[in-house]
Parts: C-alpha cells; sequence; structure tokens
C-alpha cells in the first residue's frame, strides 16, 4: 500500500472528529502558547530597545573614558564630527547631610552634567520646573541638585534643604523621578544625585586618583555611518582606553538582561511542554487502544505494519498541527491583548506585535515533543499481530520498538535539545535541564515499573 493510500484511510478514520485526542490537543497547545507568548514578550521588548535605542543612550553615539576627561584633542574630534557633544561625569560618593557627629550619611551614584544634557527626552522632577532651574544657582548663592526620592527619604531632606557632596555644599531643589538615560548607566551603587559638572569643580571629588567615568553623548547629522565614525575614532586614538556605544544598541546591559531572562523563561516552558509529552504519549496509546479492532481488520485484508504505522502517524500529525496552530495564535494574541497593561507595567520601552521568529520557534519545540513521545507507541504497534488483537482489545503492543524507531526518537532528542540550545544561547543551562528532565522521566518509569510488578505480585497472592 501506497503513502497515499494511507493518507486516505487516516483522513476516512479522523471523519469522526476528535474525540479522544483532546489530552493532546490541549497539551501542545498550552504548551505552545507559552513559549509562544514568552517569545513574543521578549521580541517585543527587544524591538522596543531597539526603537528608543538613542533614547536610552542619551544620543546617537557615546565614547566612555574611565578615571580622565577627554583630551583637547579628543574633545576637538568630537565636536568637529557631532552636532552637539553632551559631557557627562558618573561616579559614587556620600551625600552627608548636618556636620560632624551629627551628620547622616548615604551612598549615592553622583552624575555631573553640562547644559547639554539631555540630548533626548527630558528629565522629571517632583516638583516640576526646567532642569538649568533645578541645577542652577540658588537664593542661598550654592549650586542646586536633584535627588532620587529614595535618597532624599533616607536622609531626610525637602527641597530647600542643603546636602554635602566632597566639599561642595548644594541645595535640593527637586526629586529626581525619572532620568531619560537611564538605561544606559552602569551598575549604580545607590540612589542617583544630578548636579551640574561645573558645580563640581570644587568638591575635591575629580580630582587625580579619583574613580570616576567620563561620557561624552553625540547627536550626530543624519545619515552618520556609525561604524566608520567609531573605526575613525580608534585609528585616530588607538591608546584611548575609551568604550564606544551607539544606539544600535542603547542599553546593552538591559538588553543582554531582557534576552537571558527571556530565554530561561523559554526553558521553562519546554520543560512544561515536555512533562506535557506524557499526556501526549498517553492520549496516542489511549487512541491506538481503541482502534485496536481497525488495525486489526486492516492486518486481516492485508495491511503491513508500516502501512498501520503510517496511517496513525499522519493521524496523529494532523492533530499535532491543529494543536501547534491553536498555540501559536494562543501564544501570538496574548501579549496583545494584555499589551496596555505591560507597558504601562515594563519599565523598559515595547513594541508589541506579531513576530515571526518566536512563533516558529514554538512551533518547532511542539512539533518535536510530540514526534518524540508519540513515537514510541506508534512505533510498537508494528509488532501487534491481528489474531493478538482478535484475542485481547486492550493489547498495545508491548516491548520496545524496533531499533530504527529508537534511533529516530534519539535524533529528535538531540535536535529539540539542540534547538533549545541554538535559540536560547544558554548551552549549559539547556544541557542541564535536559538531563534534569531525562533523569527525573527514568526516576518516574523505575518507579512504575516496580508499581505494575508489585501490583501483579499482589494479585498472584491473592489468587
Amino acid at each position: 500500500m501506497s503513502l497515499a493510500l494511507a493518507a486516505r484511510l487516516a483522513r476516512r478514520d479522523l471523519r469522526g472528529g476528535l474525540r479522544g485526542f483532546w489530552v493532546l490537543l490541549t497539551c501542545l497547545a498550552l504548551g505552545v502558547a507559552a513559549i509562544a507568548a514568552v517569545g513574543s514578550v521578549r521580541a517585543a521588548i527587544q524591538a522596543g530597545l531597539t526603537a528608543q535605542g538613542a533614547i536610552l543612550l542619551g544620543g546617537d553615539a557615546e565614547v566612555q573614558l574611565t578615571y580622565r576627561f577627554a583630551t583637547p584633542s579628543e574633545r576637538d574630534w568630537l565636536e568637529d564630527r557631532a552636532v552637539t557633544v553632551s559631557e557627562i561625569v558618573d561616579f559614587r560618593s556620600m551625600a552627608v547631610v548636618g556636620q560632624g557627629d551629627a551628620s547622616e550619611r548615604a551612598l549615592t551614584q553622583v552624575k555631573g552634567v553640562d547644559a547639554a544634557w539631555p540630548l533626548l527626552g527630558q528629565a522629571v522632577l517632583d516638583p516640576p520646573m526646567p532642569l538649568g532651574q533645578a541645577l542652577g544657582a540658588t537664593p542661598q548663592g550654592l549650586p542646586g541638585g536633584v535627588m532620587a526620592p529614595l535618597l532624599a527619604d533616607r536622609l531626610g531632606l525637602s527641597p530647600g534643604d542643603m546636602f554635602r557632596l566632597g566639599t561642595q555644599d548644594f541645595v535640593l531643589t527637586a526629586r529626581l523621578v525619572s532620568e531619560p538615560d537611564a538605561g544606559a548607566a552602569s551598575f549604580g551603587f545607590g540612589p542617583r544625585t544630578l548636579v551640574l559638572r561645573e558645580a563640581l569643580a570644587d568638591s575635591d571629588l575629580l580630582g587625580a586618583g579619583t574613580l570616576y567615568d567620563s561620557n561624552y553623548r553625540l547627536a550626530l547629522p543624519p545619515g552618520t555611518d556609525l561604524d566608520a565614525l567609531r573605526a575613525d575614532w580608534r585609528a585616530a586614538f588607538p591608546d584611548s582606553g575609551a568604550r564606544w556605544r551607539d544606539s544600535r544598541r542603547g542599553a546593552p546591559g538591559i538588553d543582554s538582561f531582557v534576552d537571558r531572562i527571556g530565554a530561561f523563561l523559554v526553558l521553562v516552558g519546554l520543560t512544561g511542554l515536555a512533562v506535557g509529552g506524557v499526556g501526549v504519549s498517553a492520549a496516542v496509546r489511549a487512541h491506538l487502544a481503541r482502534k485496536t479492532e481497525t488495525i486489526a481488520v486492516l492486518k486481516t485484508f492485508g495491511a503491513s505494519g508500516r502501512t498501520i504505522f503510517q496511517v496513525y502517524l499522519l493521524q496523529i500529525g494532523a492533530v499535532t498541527a491543529i494543536g501547534v496552530t491553536a498555540g501559536l495564535i494562543l501564544g501570538a494574541l496574548v501579549p496583545l491583548a494584555l499589551a496596555p497593561l505591560l507597558t504601562a507595567r515594563l519599565p523598559v520601552p515595547a513594541v508589541f506585535g506579531v513576530y515571526p521568529g518566536p512563533l516558529a520557534q514554538a512551533a518547532v519545540y511542539g512539533v518535536l515533543t510530540a514526534f518524540i513521545f508519540a513515537l514510541w507507541p506508534l512505533a510498537r504497534t508494528r509488532r501487534i499481530r491481528a489474531a493478538t488483537l482478535f484475542r485481547d482489545a486492550d493489547a498495545s503492543g508491548g516491548g520496545w520498538p524496533e531499533r530504527r524507531y529508537l534511533v529516530m526518537i534519539v535524533a529528535a532528542l538531540i535536535a529539540l535539545v539542540g534547538a533549545a540550545a541554538l535559540f536560547s544561547g544558554l548551552w549549559r543551562l539547556t544541557l542541564g535541564m535536559a538531563g534534569g528532565v531525562l533523569a527525573a522521566f527514568v526516576v518516574l518509569a523505575g518507579a512504575a515499573a516496580l508499581v505494575r510488578r508489585a501490583a501483579a505480585a499482589g494479585a498472584r497472592l491473592a489468587r
């Protein structure tokens, strides 16, 4: 019998509907939907980071220097190529309130900015006021500064109170609710304090031997080749030790964090899908058990084990396609439906939409999982004889499948683990997860075998 005949038989057998396949459909649809939804949210965040890269970075490009400021020649080079250059200094220090033993201290991450900052976006202050007014001279004759609410509360400061950085006194003029380039900042050891760069000149915090980073944000002319600009900088100042970033990846720390968390959640979803594979295998076994009489009739009329295998493989394949498709639709629609809520809650920008990449990955996981768990019971049907089926309608073809099917199962398992490792980029975590799931299945299979033997022994003793 040809594959075409097997397809006709499979189609006719499915005319009665999907009764008996709801467990398989549910396991596949939910597992695939979870993976697709997580992947879609991760893709939305990555798209948002890419679209808002310049705002998150605070410019089109940035040159970061460690423990020094740009030399005059470096500064001239930057100003010759940029429309606007903003100089920022970033370091940690102690914010001090009061004098002597009665003083209060708290660690803070200080950012000293110039009049051009921010090149893109705006800082949000409470109470609202222009940034120049907040950081400029105050009626007390001291420079102004703004603090993160957490730091101000810790020090018991309100607008109008004084605090000290190094040897320089400042007046708190407002609370810093948000800063547009917060995503580009390196790891901070304390809440933010924002002051003017020039106000730090007499603070004794930026002298020789002190630890700070200077950042030069560039607003570039439209159409600037960022790769060529970076290459020119490195050619002009090969020993500068500068770190170059641009708007194509404005917040690499956030990007990497989101990517890793998303990959981890996908692996968790894949583990759940593997557990659901037990339900897939059980559903296939139950379906074949209900079809024993049909299989017996086909074998009586000369159908080979290969034909029987093809008939039910095509059936399971069709049901798998329905389950995977339902999971993909659900996984694509749920993030879109929750987009307003997620956009309001996420601390990073996100562009929600239908992303083919995560959906394709989820489909690969679903198909391979269904194939792995369905192939074992399907392969064992080839060893069932018609006479055995007629004597015992519940026979399911015990024993191990033929070697070639075992090879196919192992190959599909390797493909599944390899795809998970490739898509996630977390090889060690993926292999560890696969080993853990496999060990759990081995333990459960061993426990099931012991229970069956104990039950059989108990039945013999009872007789």
